[in-house]
């Protein structure tokens, strides 16, 4: 059953807003001015925003010689004291928000400026607040995304991220140029493939029934798609409206498999790392236990068969946009799948009760 959901228009618009983002001078305009003697980066963000800062987290401290630390405005605010105790000119804290009026990232803005640190926006909208209090800006030029579940702002956010990554070690020092070209070839790569993995995923998705009446989700990634998993998680709550959960494949033993019943779905995603024999390993027990299980292997190393899909393989960037392009391609399906639009209202109104936009 083909339907035609928003998202599908917002998912087909990903790589040319990528390809743009990756032209952009910006962002090394950006690293030179802002992150050149800096020590620590500070992200501050929401749901989809604070999973791309969590799934770049570890690239950003590698690639550009960073201490970085991601927060919600939450726990920015009242949980997380450590940036009171850096001094203001050794970081720079980065506040997201895909639409510049997220409610609880402008009041930390506002706190943190208070307080005399540095500051940074990152949005795509120019005109918004966030683009207009911050110090510094960096446009994410994906253009406007009307849908409850954000794809292309979440992708552009995680490009950004990893290229002022490598522009940061660039300035830095921290870096050699032949690594930044792999790296940039990588992006470039996965940018290319977006659409061609999407439409496998989706064809796959129909073609086995995948998420026909599913009634909770988990989803389990490591290393840099541990973030992925997190948004895999959202976005299939957002849209399927169904609890779900995620974590890392190493702590799923410690506890969450205890809630695996025939009724679960859950969804793998693999990379290049040494967790592959555990994922594997997770796999063929839940082949046994739970209701449907789907594994997203971008090892490498295993060709596509009975639950798994195969995905472009790219160490360096652990294929990153095109295991987010996967998930997002499952938030959009699955839904259909069970005859349901992926942005229908559901409590709507709770949003707007708690103020979450100004």
């Amino acid at each position: 059953m083909r339907n035609h959901s928003i998202m599908w228009d917002y998912i087909a618009e990903e790589p040319e807003a990528l390809a743009r983002l990756m032209k952009s001078e910006q962002i090394s305009v950006l690293a030179r001015e802002e992150l050149k003697d800096k020590e620590g980066l500070y992200f501050v963000a929401h749901g989809s925003s604070w999973n791309a800062a969590l799934t770049a987290e570890w690239f950003l401290a590698r690639a550009g010689g960073l201490r970085v630390r991601v927060d919600t405005p939450a726990g920015f605010l009242y949980q997380d004291g450590t940036w009171e105790n850096e001094k203001q000119e050794n970081i720079l804290v980065v506040f997201i928000s895909q639409t510049g009026t997220s409610r609880g990232v402008l009041e930390a803005l506002e706190e943190t400026k208070k307080r005399g640190y540095r500051t940074l926006g990152i949005t795509a909208e120019k005109e918004s607040p966030l683009a207009e209090k911050a110090d510094s800006l960096l446009l994410l030029e994906c253009g406007k995304e009307e849908s409850n579940a954000k794809t292309k702002g979440y992708s552009a956010t995680l490009l950004a991220l990893f290229l002022l990554g490598l522009e940061t070690g660039k300035v830095k020092g921290k870096t050699e140029e032949s690594y930044r070209e792999k790296v940039k070839n990588e992006l470039t790569e996965q940018i290319r493939q977006i659409p061609e993995v999407s439409e496998t995923v989706k064809t796959w998705c129909e073609e086995n029934d995948f998420g026909r009446n599913m009634k909770e989700v988990f989803v389990l990634g490591y290393g840099m798609n541990f973030g992925t998993a997190a948004e895999g998680q959202l976005k299939l709550l957002e849209t399927q409206c169904v609890p779900a959960m995620f974590t890392d494949a190493g702590e799923f033993s410690h506890g969450m498999h205890r809630a695996v019943t025939g009724d679960s779905s859950v969804l793998l995603l693999q990379s290049v790392l040494p967790l592959q024999s555990l994922a594997e390993v997770t796999l063929e027990y839940l082949k046994e236990t739970a209701r449907e299980v789907l594994m997203l292997d971008a090892s490498g190393k295993e060709k596509a068969r009975e639950h798994r899909i195969r995905i472009p393989e790219y160490p360096l960037t652990q294929s990153v946009l095109l295991l987010t392009a996967a998930v997002q391609t499952l938030a959009a399906a699955i839904p259909e799948i069970n005859g349901k639009d992926p942005n229908r209202d559901s409590h709507d109104d709770f949003t707007r009760a708690a103020g979450t936009r100004v």
